[in-house]
């Protein structure tokens, strides 16, 4: 068996351990320190509010407790959310800094909903939140921003420091120390590497704990891959002797493991590989967000579809509409409607439009470039067929040249198709007359199943409405 200790993690043991139990106190304090945050400046927000537009405050709700108690909604989502886990998977600045917002602006709404539900709302100006709203969440921000400095810096001087881990290699698992920095950048959390051998994996693990122990570990990582079962088991039974977490992570199915979760067969707990929303509150968001944006953007963009209509058939013979039987949600076969920008005898047989098509009519060259050709698809979404982000459905010719030589390109299916998607805001868009572009369209469809939230629906949104590259190659 060998062995492998990283540079800068043989501390002493009785140093780790004692710097370790000084991080709930600091994430208490810096708990304490954001509520403050938001508490202060939403009641100054609420002072300076009246002050300046009212000349006075107002009698009636106590605004000083409606501000601590929105900090104290705050802090608990937020310590329900684990923002304060300093060595969590979601402690870098970006996330630490979404997460935060988002609680903040959640914290508002179960206030609202709370004096609603009291009577109180109607006394609460609404003036006053956009004010406490305005000021609370820069403040916020930057306040998080400070906090996440404060305990980066109290980390490297050593101030605390993070709970050791080690990490066992069976045979068969190549390059594990890429693999490692590539799914962590706490590299200095690892005390210790075993490299187990095949032919005697059990006489390694039975020194293991007694060498390990000093160490003043919380978890163990183990990576092996299909053939190692059988000591991967024993391996456990071994490792439950020490009161460590032990984390298994099968190579084979490493990309898979993103969107996994624990789930249960009768009383058995088993391993479920989701894709996209697969909690009934996660579904009911994003058809609720869709029927919302889709009958919203309907009614708005009405008078303008039907000047539209009216250009298109100006313009050249032929219908206003073009349908095309594409693969839906599950590869079932649905209807999408777009604006016809193609001549109408053109669009019968499917082939992919090119740069400088000769078959797209001048309207339909605005329309494209545009995106307003892909309009009534609101009806598709309304309708429960399609979803205003997602993945871009391909017709059913199209699935069917590449079927079998792109891996998993059928799990693209396995959520609504969209409007628009995560390739399309990353300009992988317009015509894929080569296998390198369609296969990054797939790996973008598929990042986007695997890592689905609501809020990455939103940023997509944006970046559609907003970023350059969605109009790329748009013909």
């Amino acid at each position: 068996m060998l062995e492998t200790t990283l540079p800068g993690t043989t501390a002493h043991a009785d140093e780790i351990g004692c710097r370790r139990e000084d991080r709930p106190a600091l994430a208490m304090v810096i708990a304490g320190t954001e509520m403050a945050a938001v508490a202060t400046s939403t009641y100054v927000a609420f002072l300076a509010y009246h002050l300046i537009v009212w000349g006075g405050l107002p009698k009636g709700l106590p605004y000083g407790w409606i501000c601590t108690g929105l900090a104290l909604l705050y802090g608990a989502i937020c310590l329900a959310d684990g923002q304060y886990d300093f060595l969590g998977a979601e402690w870098n600045r970006r996330a630490f800094l979404h997460r935060g917002a988002l609680a903040f602006a959640l914290a508002f709404i179960f206030l609202l909903a709370v004096m609603f539900i009291t009577g109180t709302v109607t006394s609460y100006s609404r003036g006053t939140f956009l004010a406490q709203f305005a000021l609370g969440l820069p403040v916020q921000i930057v306040v998080r921003i400070l906090s996440w400095h404060a305990v980066e810096l109290a980390r490297m001087r050593g101030y605390w420091a993070a709970p050791g881990q080690l990490v066992l290699v069976f045979p068969g698992v190549e390059k594990p120390m890429r693999l490692l920095e590539r799914l962590s950048s706490r590299q200095e959390e690892i005390r210790r590497i075993y490299y187990l051998d095949q032919e005697s994996p059990d006489a390694q693990l039975k020194n293991i704990p007694n060498e390990s122990r000093a160490l003043q570990c919380e978890s163990v990582l183990l990576l092996f891959g299909a053939d190692g079962m059988d000591a991967v088991a024993r391996a456990v039974d071994t490792l439950s002797e020490m009161p460590v977490k032990v984390q298994l992570l099968p190579i084979g199915m490493l990309d898979l493991m993103n969107c996994s979760r624990i789930g249960y067969y009768g009383r058995a707990r088993v391993f479920e590989i989701a894709s996209g929303p697969d909690w009934a509150v996660d579904r009911l968001l994003k058809r609720s967000f869709d029927l919302v944006v889709a009958s919203f953007a309907g009614v708005l963009s009405l008078p303008f579809m039907l000047i539209v209509a009216a250009l298109i058939k100006l313009d050249s013979p032929g219908p206003v509409l073009f349908r095309q039987i594409r693969h839906g949600y599950n590869n079932r076969p649905i209807n999408v409607l777009k604006f016809r920008t193609m001549a109408a005898a053109q669009e019968k047989e499917f082939r992919q439009a090119t740069r400088h098509d000769p078959r797209v009519t001048r309207i339909g060259r605005i329309l494209r470039r545009t995106n307003i050709d892909e309009l009534p698809q609101l009806l598709n979404v309304i309708k429960g067929e399609m979803s205003i982000i997602g993945p871009r459905p391909h017709a059913v010719s199209h699935n069917a040249m590449y079927d079998g030589q792109i891996a998993r390109m059928s799990r693209r299916h396995n959520v609504k198709p969209g409007i628009t998607g995560w390739a399309q805001v990353n300009g992988l868009r317009g015509e894929t007359d080569t296998f390198e572009k369609m296969r990054a369209r797939v790996e973008h469809d598929l990042y986007y199943i695997d890592n689905w939230s609501f809020a990455f629906d939103l940023k997509i949104l944006l970046m559609t409405v907003f970023s350059k590259k969605t109009y790329e190659n748009a013909y």
